[in-house]
């Protein structure tokens, strides 16, 4: 390996296991996540060791580089991704390229946001967002008869009922809209107003939504077989617009899901389901 004067190193801590960081990272750097060959024009392909090494290199007329980045597991589910660089900069051109690059600090930004864009990424991949990673939580909650006996899945869409109606046309509107969530078909089986359903079981649905401002969750989950409770995950991709959509939309959703959570236990009454 050609040696090279080390320039920095950075650093970020991902809310991810390694292979689910290696998969956002190529998702963030390749032209194609699925062949770590494509890398962006400037580079060529170094080394790839997944899930622990992604080495690029480079060269012109006023540069010789490499950038390497390292996944080192802090955890179960945490895993640090380290963004070291080397160059050389010959000749008096090389020295005033260097001035450019790295003595602006423009380097230092382009890496740290190629950093951030990587979490963001591996965020996004994942069914759950999780508290400490959100930036915005809420909580509803009803009481249950003794054993509902519908899965949370059906009991969710019993309380969206079949024909969505008026106000579920406009929240769906606002979702693909105002908050630029990509919804998938209303009538498909895998999703729930347009959410895709990334688990389901007797006691559990979580569905997300994906789009440039921000990444959704919503968790239906009947505990102790008492409460249904309702929980909104938010993480901003964008903070200050996605902060600033939700500062707007905010106040409707703590309107309606409360109203949704509630028609999962009455929907269930109505319709005399059976108690155990």
């Amino acid at each position: 390996m050609e040696r090279l004067p080390y320039i920095d190193e950075h650093a970020i801590s991902v809310a991810a296991n390694r292979a689910e960081t290696w998969s956002a990272m190529l998702r963030t750097i390749c032209r194609d996540p699925h062949d770590p060959s494509t890398v962006p024009t400037g580079f060529v392909l170094d080394e790839a060791r997944p899930p622990e090494r992604l080495a690029l290199r480079g060269r012109h007329l006023f540069a010789r580089y490499r950038w390497v980045f390292d996944l080192d597991a802090e955890g179960p589910q945490r895993t640090r991704v380290r963004s070291a660089t080397w160059a050389e900069f010959p000749g008096p051109h090389g020295k005033i390229y260097r001035a450019l690059v790295i003595g602006s600090g423009g380097h230092r930004v382009a890496v740290r946001l190629t950093l951030k864009r990587i979490a963001a990424q591996a965020l996004a991949g994942r069914t759950q967002i999780g508290e400490d990673a959100a930036d915005y939580v809420d909580v509803f909650e009803v009481p249950l008869g003794p054993a509902d006996s519908r899965t949370a899945e059906q009991a969710l869409r019993d309380a969206l009922g079949q024909n969505p109606g008026v106000l579920g046309a406009a929240v769906r509107w606002i979702h693909r809209h105002v908050l630029g969530f990509r919804l998938g078909p209303a009538s498909s089986p895998g999703h729930l107003i347009g959410w895709s359903i990334a688990r389901s079981d007797a006691d559990e649905v979580v569905l997300i939504a994906n789009g440039p401002l921000m990444h959704g969750e919503l968790d239906l989950r009947r505990q102790d077989g008492r409460r249904a409770v309702l929980t909104t995950r938010l993480h901003y991709r964008h903070r200050f617009a996605g902060r600033a959509v939700w500062l707007a939309v905010g106040p409707l959703h703590r309107v309606i899901a409360p109203q949704l959570v509630k028609r999962t236990a009455r929907v269930a009454e109505a319709a005399g389901f059976e108690f155990h």
